[in-house]
């Protein structure tokens, strides 16, 4: 053993002995650090939304946050009814109440639009009239049928207003963008975890000219919670068999997410405690193995999360995995630890003998494996995306304080706590049944080396060929199970409105009046209709909205209600007096859609919920168009929350994969200064990926595709596979040079760290099995990957390493024996060849009897 690990496992031993004497200063003293941190939680923050997953200076985000000052909200909530024959009286005077009672019900209202308020454009003589389609109704008799003829005709209804088949009418509650700052903080209760408000700077147009010290913040958790309660709680009011009603739009499923997933947070927290401290206690029999890893455990979770409200970072839906996996990392250091420790005081050592031995023994290897899953996270740090950066940020602070805790908080609490000392019989007759498990593994292991390195090579090159079937897709529907009320909403809206959300384009003439050009509108509108067209499969623009619309009737109107002049006219005076008309009308619909200047615009293209990453490829395909169009003659933006969905996804994934290339590379670095040799080192690294290979092996040959969560499979996986990995190669390494033969090392190695990682592996693997009964599917398939992942790691720890130890050491002379055998060794005089073989029977049973 190199000089410098003699002196750190020195250095760890007089730690030991020294919080054992200074215990109770020690534990008031992290306990105070624990509470102090723990108390910030209560204002831990939860952002879900897609643009919080984007740093606050990001193109992207700057754009959308422009593009919501210019002309509002994009995210709307919908509300549809139907009824087999909605053109009746007694229907029509319902939708018309309910419009009015959402207008007068909802805070934070920007508009409410239905068939009630319906822009009807037309012309009377020289006078051009815009006015609601039901204003003067019921006062003011109308034909219903002709009413229905009307609705059904009309373009700019269908799809939005009133379904194709007449059957489905929608109302659209149109929020605010941003609303002024009242100067307080609403707090929501999740163990003190409040909801998220985007404090991102808005545009110069946030600023109320009238107040000008007022700001404005961009519509917060808070709010959107305001809103989507008060619109169901009008609806309830509404509902009937004959006018069923169903609500969808994105605060409306931001708003469900959200419930859940603190639901689920909450349901999560106290399985895995029980989980953990059912496992704990039934594996070490004792009550402080099972509750004193817990509180190491929870004191690196609660001053991860106080630290990230210090630092007002918000939970995302990345961060979710924060628990489970700092979980996993302090339950292992614990447990590391503790499975030495109770091995040498159940044979007759004092505790303070024990547990600085117990420090001696795995403290270096704790902290290798915490600093290498931290170096992994901090790879994430550099991503495209906040909310990636964020979780490797605090994730690697929470690997390090788990680590802190445990050499430091732990020794100190056995210390203190009584624990009652079973020794083993010298007859061998206490020996656990975990012992001989153990050894028959390590002969398995160690005794058919060859056999099992080419059985893994074989499940490897398998592994690899269905890995490359491997396909990302993030479906937003999907998230929710099909027995949720917002996936069957969000599936009838989208069958029946075509669609539900929108690409935003903003067109940039940069000249004043420079939407007046015949020219420009009509290569417009031309483009308009081209990009209407768009299908492939799910992916498909179902209608556009646009000034190009309002010009149309607008001079249809004005020329006797003609159909034939529903188009643009060539001549741009006309044009102007047109659009001047309409604007003194008493409709404000153009000042939503263009500038005061006349130089801006905005066409929505009205789209069906579609595999992310389809988004961001129409997305891209619409900008392309435009910018063909109108290159030289405008400037082109695509923003809106659809674009921004699969910006930020395909930015994970690409962020992913650098930060799993980063992690692989600084693994390995360490991994090689861990054992101390460049050529095991890397050879240690098969065990690492082999199970990891063969999950992502598995997803492919059975057609499970990754999604953003399931992306988060190989960070969890990546920090646990290897953290065991290098306690196995650490030990290993260390009994190799004491006895010089690898059976003989492989079996020291199980019956102390084989011990810690067999119990780590059940109690983690079971933890993360409890997500399978999650609300998302998308989190029941982190679970049982991420726990199936930790079990093949086990398998591979305990199966494949040994057998690589065995036909590599031998070979590597650097690796020579440095024990010395004393006289009372049952080793003393035997020739102890490298590979062992020939001996194996008769060191069998001086081996299962030593204490390790």
């Amino acid at each position: 053993m190199s000089t410098f690990k003699i002196r750190v496992e020195g250095w760890f031993k007089h730690l030991g002995y020294f919080i054992c004497e200074h215990r109770y200063k020690t534990l008031v003293v992290t306990f105070m650090m624990v509470a102090a941190l723990s108390y910030q939680m209560r204002y831990l923050t939860l952002d879900t939304s897609f643009e919080g997953m984007l740093h606050p200076e990001d193109p992207q985000r700057v754009e959308y946050n422009l593009f919501r000052d210019q002309f509002g909200q994009d995210r709307v909530v919908i509300c549809t009814v139907k009824s087999p024959d909605l053109f009746t009286e007694t229907n029509l005077k319902r939708l018309k109440s309910l419009h009015h009672d959402l207008e007068q019900g909802v805070p934070h209202l920007d508009e409410v639009n239905s068939l009630v308020n319906a822009r009807s454009t037309r012309g009377e003589g020289d006078t051009l009239i815009v006015e609601e389609l039901l204003k003067d109704w019921p006062e003011e008799d109308i034909d219903l049928a002709e009413l229905k003829a009307y609705v059904l005709s009309n373009p700019v209804y269908r799809n939005d207003y009133i379904s194709e088949d007449g059957q489905v009418a929608a109302i659209i509650v149109k929020p605010l963008a941003s609303i002024h700052d009242s100067g307080s903080e609403g707090v929501d209760d999740l163990d003190g975890m409040s909801d998220f408000s985007d404090e991102a700077p808005l545009a110069e147009s946030a600023v109320d000219p009238e107040k000008p010290s007022a700001r404005r913040h961009f519509l917060s958790k808070e709010d959107n919670k305001e809103v989507v309660g008060a619109v169901n709680e009008i609806l309830d009011r509404y509902r009937g068999p004959d006018f069923e009603i169903a609500i969808a739009g994105g605060p409306v499923s931001e708003e469900v997410y959200d419930h859940q997933m603190k639901t689920d947070m909450r349901f999560f927290t106290l399985m895995m405690l029980f989980v953990v401290l059912l496992f704990l206690f039934l594996l070490f029999r004792r009550l402080s193995g099972a509750f004193l890893p817990v509180v190491i455990v929870y004191s690196g979770l609660f001053s991860t999360l106080g630290l990230m409200a210090i630092c007002k970072v918000s939970i995302s839906p990345f961060s979710f995995v924060l628990p489970s996996f700092l979980t996993a990392v302090g339950i292992a250091d614990a447990v590391h630890i503790l499975a030495i420790f109770y091995r040498h005081y159940q044979n007759g050592e004092s505790k303070t003998e024990a547990i600085a031995f117990a420090l001696s023994h795995s403290g270096l290897a704790v902290v290798m494996t915490s600093l290498t899953t931290a170096a992994g996270l901090m790879s994430f740090s550099m991503s495209e995306l906040n909310a990636i950066g964020n979780l490797g940020i605090f994730a690697a602070i929470g690997v390090m304080l788990a680590l802190l805790y445990t050499v430091i908080m732990l020794p100190a609490l056995l210390a203190i706590t009584p624990i009652k000392q079973k020794k083993i019989t010298a007859d061998g007759k206490g020996k656990k049944i975990m012992d001989r498990v153990l050894i028959s593994i390590a002969d398995f292991s160690s005794g058919n080396p060859m056999k099992i390195m080419i059985v893994s090579m074989l499940v490897l090159v398998i592994s690899i060929y269905f890995t490359l079937d491997l396909k990302f897709s993030h479906h937003h529907k999907n998230t929710f199970p099909e027995h949720l009320t917002i996936r069957q909403d969000e599936d009838f809206m989208d069958k029946h409105l075509k669609g539900i959300l929108s690409v935003e384009v903003v067109l940039d003439t940069q000249r004043e009046n420079g939407l007046y050009e015949p020219e420009l509108l009509k290569r417009l509108d031309a483009l308009c209709n081209e990009i209407v067209q768009i299908k492939d499969g799910d992916m498909y623009v179902s209608k556009s909205r646009s000034m190009i619309d309002i010009l149309k009737e607008t001079n249809q109107a004005l020329h006797e209600n003609d159909p034939a002049h529903y188009t643009i006219p060539d001549d741009k005076s006309l044009i102007t007096q047109e659009l001047f008309l309409f604007e003194n009308s008493g409709s404000d619909d153009l000042e939503r859609i263009v500038d005061s200047r006349f130089s801006k615009t905005r066409i929505s293209f009205k789209i069906p919920y579609m595999e992310v990453l389809e988004t961001e490829r129409l997305s891209d395909d619409i900008y392309h168009r435009f910018k063909t169009r109108f290159d030289g003659v405008a400037d082109i933006t695509v923003t809106g929350m659809s674009p921004l969905m699969g910006k930020a996804v395909s930015a994970s994934i690409r962020s992913m994969s650098r930060s799993y290339m980063v992690a692989a590379v600084v693994i390995t670095l360490m991994m090689i200064v861990l054992v101390g040799d460049l050529r095991l080192g890397l050879l240690s690294m098969i065990p690492n990926l082999l199970p990891i290979i063969f999950v992502m092996g598995i997803m492919g040959a059975f057609n499970v595709y990754i999604d953003l969560n399931a992306l988060m499979i190989c960070s969890i996986a990546i920090g646990l596979v290897v953290d065991d990995t290098m306690h196995f190669m650490y030990n290993y390494r260390k009994y190799y040079e004491k006895f010089g033969n690898a059976p003989q090392a492989v079996r020291e190695t199980f019956l102390t760290t084989g011990r810690a990682l067999l119990i780590t592996a059940l109690v983690l693997a079971a933890n993360f099995f409890v997500l399978l009964s999650a609300t998302f599917t998308s989190t029941h398939k982190f679970g049982f990957f991420t726990g199936f992942v930790i079990l093949m790691a086990l398998v591979a720890d305990f199966i494949v390493a040994p057998a690589l130890m065995v036909l590599v050491v031998p070979y590597m002379k650097k690796l020579k024996p440095v024990y010395n055998f004393g006289t009372s060794s049952p080793l003393r005089g035997r020739v102890l060849d490298h590979a062992g073989v020939g001996h194996r029977a008769a060191m069998s049973a001086d081996v299962s009897d030593r204490s390790g």
